[in-house]
């Protein structure tokens, strides 16, 4: 976590986040700069646009410059960083409540993982209560998809079979699938987590083809639920 008397020691932080991490990273940032001082934010990965809403989406770089003092890893979980900034006295402005919103939305999957108590409910009203654009968030985050993933459905619905009186679902998707479709692999993960929602569904396996024996992955309902 955070130390701030490291923060207040040093001249250029460099916060490094991965889709995961990215919201609770844009949170951050606004943090650093309220402190005044020079902020790099740092990619592992490709960032989902679906977070282009986030004010500090455009600022995000692949390489960190060599001149930083102090590295932060940016964490996944919202709850935890909200709890921090409060207790430290951190004054939560606009932008670091909706960015710290959209987190917690990802963190909790919509508020319907295991993650979600009802501490995450608590935090949630407070971060409204902060003026956090909790709808705007809601838009990007829940109702839209880009196209990739919308070519990844077809391909996945498509060349799925189920088997075991439906409880276990054989999907075949090749290393040339994805790449058509320009999905990703976190992509192909929430797709798969979605057709466990079907009747009876309790086993997803990943092919890469009906050939293919070797099981690439494979989600159980019950470890969805742990």
């Amino acid at each position: 976590m955070i130390i701030l008397n490291d923060i207040d020691n040093v001249k250029h932080i460099v916060i490094t986040t991965d889709n995961a991490s990215f919201a609770n990273a844009n949170a951050l940032y606004s943090f650093v700069l309220s402190k005044h001082k020079k902020v790099s934010l740092i990619i592992t990965e490709e960032i989902d646009r679906r977070f282009s809403f986030l004010p500090w989406y455009s600022m995000r770089r692949e390489t960190a410059p060599g001149s930083a003092d102090l590295f932060i890893e940016a964490q996944s979980d919202s709850i935890v960083l909200f709890q921090y900034l409060k207790q430290t006295g951190i004054l939560i402005n606009q932008k670091m409540a909706t960015a710290l919103f959209a987190g917690l939305l990802e963190y909790t999957e919509n508020f319907s993982s295991v993650t979600c108590n009802g501490t995450a409910f608590a935090v949630a009203s407070e971060l409204i209560g902060l003026k956090a654009q909790h709808l705007t968030c809601k838009e990007f985050l829940l109702k839209r998809e880009s196209l990739a993933v919308f070519r990844l459905k077809a391909l996945v619905y498509k060349n799925m079979l189920q088997s075991s009186n439906g409880e276990i679902v054989n999907v075949y998707l090749s290393d040339k699938d994805l790449i058509c479709s320009g999905a990703t692999q976190q992509d192909v993960e929430k797709v798969l987590k979605e057709i466990l929602k079907m009747v009876h569904v309790k086993e997803i396996r990943l092919y890469k083809s009906k050939e293919n024996k070797n099981i690439i992955k494979s989600i159980k309902e019950k470890e969805i639920e742990k």
